[in-house]
Parts: structure tokens; C-alpha cells; sequence
């Protein structure tokens, strides 16, 4: 929830930015005409990557347009707005809908905008590379956590989960920008996103279920266990991850990795 209250926030401080533009720099006839775009957010992407002569496609493998929203000068989301996309890199084509097709591009990145009555978007970055062809472990796929009790949190938090995605038999070559999917289990339970007995965290302390590959192919989570909530002196969980493509599992997903708990203060 506070994710989607921060980008209704970046919403409207881009609407108003471009709005004080419109009036005071003249640059862009202001109206009041209620389809009239005078400012238009281009927040999110279908997926952070698309493979080299594929379509760009959404998480669950369907191709999927760029979108944008426009609003006129009430602040207002316009219905089906004229919005055009156009890429600042070669080796990529947008058509008239927004699908975009990495045609001769191989790997990089390539800046994408939107425009509409003389307006145009902040950029967005979109890698192209190539399709993932395995998943496998970087790090240790077993390992013993002995978590505090009362809670320490420099103490109850694992070694990462590694996971490299690479698009060759060799395993060397990475895959860039896509999304691992972690998932936890305890007793063969899945855990909720917000368990109160163990969590994934990323790097920056925030708990999340996803990663997004980066140059080296890796994605990697944190086990947190809260120690205040635990009433087990020993016990274990797993943690999956998986990524996919087209809608179709990678090769060796998921990558499993177990975790043995166990209470620093038991004999």
C-alpha cells in the first residue's frame, strides 16, 4: 500500500510540475477542453527486460504495450488518450499500440518515452537480453541460522539465497532484468509475505518476495526470522525461486534452498 500511495504521490507532483509549465513557461497551449493531455505519467513498465527478437511481455508471459497516462488541466485521467511511444536507442521498433519488438538489438539498454501534444514522459529504461535459458544456485543451498530470542536483528538474519540466470547451456552468459520469484515454506506451508515467524528481506532491510536479475544474472533474498514470535527450540524452512519465461518455468526452477533453525540458547 505505501508503494502505490508513493507513486500517486510522483503522480501528482509531475502532473503539477507540468502543469506550473504549461502556464507560466507558455510552452504547451494549456486548455480546459476536457481531452486535451497536459501532462502525462509514464510510471511503470510491463517487465524490466525483453529478450532479443521477442516481444516485451508482462509477468505472466503475455505480450504486453508500453501505457501511459495522460490527464488534462482538472487533473483528470483521459480516456483512451492519442499517446505515441517512441524509443531514444536503436535496435528496437514501438508500433501504433505501444508493443515493443527488440528486432536487432542483442543486449544494452534502451530509453523509451511518451508523447502527446507536444509533451513528453520521463524516460524509461528497458534491457534487452537474452532468453533465460537456466536457473541455479550461487551459494550454499543449505544452511544452519541460530536465531536470538528475545529478537536481535544483526543476529536473525541469514546468508543470501544466490541464484544466477544464464540464457546458455554453458551457464556463463547472464540474463539481465528479469524477475526471480522467491517463496517460503515451513512444514511444506507456504508463508504469507508478512509471516510472523520468518521472512524474505532484500538487501536495503525491506521484506520482499521478488528480485530483478542484474548485469551478473543474479538475484539473491535473506531469510529474517523474528525471534519474539518464535516458540520452536529447532525447526526448518525452504526457500524456492523461480523465474519464467513466456509463462513457461527457466530450466531448473525452482532452485530450493533449506534452512535449519535453531535457538542460540538451546543445549
Amino acid at each position: 500500500m505505501r508503494g502505490h500511495a508513493q507513486r500517486r504521490g510522483r503522480v501528482a507532483a509531475a502532473l503539477a510540475a507540468l502543469l506550473a509549465a504549461a502556464i507560466i513557461g507558455g510552452c504547451t497551449d494549456a486548455t480546459s477542453a476536457p481531452n486535451a493531455v497536459v501532462a502525462i505519467a509514464f510510471d511503470t513498465l510491463p517487465y524490466p527486460a525483453v529478450v532479443a527478437t521477442d516481444t516485451l511481455r508482462d509477468s505472466t508471459g503475455r505480450a504486453a504495450p508500453l501505457r501511459a497516462v495522460a490527464y488534462n488541466s482538472d487533473g483528470q485521467v483521459i480516456e483512451n488518450p492519442s499517446i505515441r511511444y517512441l524509443a531514444l536507442d536503436t535496435g528496437v521498433v514501438i508500433d501504433a499500440q505501444g508493443y515493443l519488438v527488440a528486432n536487432t538489438r542483442t543486449s544494452g539498454t534502451v530509453r523509451v518515452v511518451a508523447t502527446a501534444n507536444l509533451l513528453q514522459s520521463i524516460t524509461r529504461t528497458i534491457t534487452v537480453t537474452g532468453a533465460p535459458a537456466g536457473l541455479a544456485a550461487t551459494s550454499n543451498v543449505s544452511q544452519t541460522l541460530q536465531y536470538a530470542s528475545p529478537d536481535v536483528p544483526a543476529t536473525n538474519l541469514s546468508a543470501p539465497f544466490i541464484v544466477k540466470l544464464t540464457s546458455d547451456a554453458g551457464g556463463t552468459v547472464p540474463t539481465v532484468g528479469f524477475i526471480v520469484s522467491y517463496q517460503l515454506k515451513r512444514g511444506g506451508v507456504v508463508l504469507a509475505e508478512n509471516d510472523t515467524i520468518a521472512t524474505l528481506f532484500d538487501d536495503a532491510g525491506r521484506v520482499s518476495m521478488v528480485d530483478t536479475t542484474g548485469t551478473d544474472g543474479t538475484a539473491s533474498r535473506k531469510l529474517r526470522v523474528w525471534g519474539n514470535a518464535v516458540t520452536f527450540v529447532e525447526d526448518s524452512v525452504e526457500v524456492l525461486a523461480s523465474a519464467r519465461y513466456r509463462g513457461v518455468p527457466v530450466a531448473g526452477s525452482p532452485v530450493r534452498f533449506v534452512i535449519h533453525l535453531r535457538s542460540k540458547s538451546a543445549p
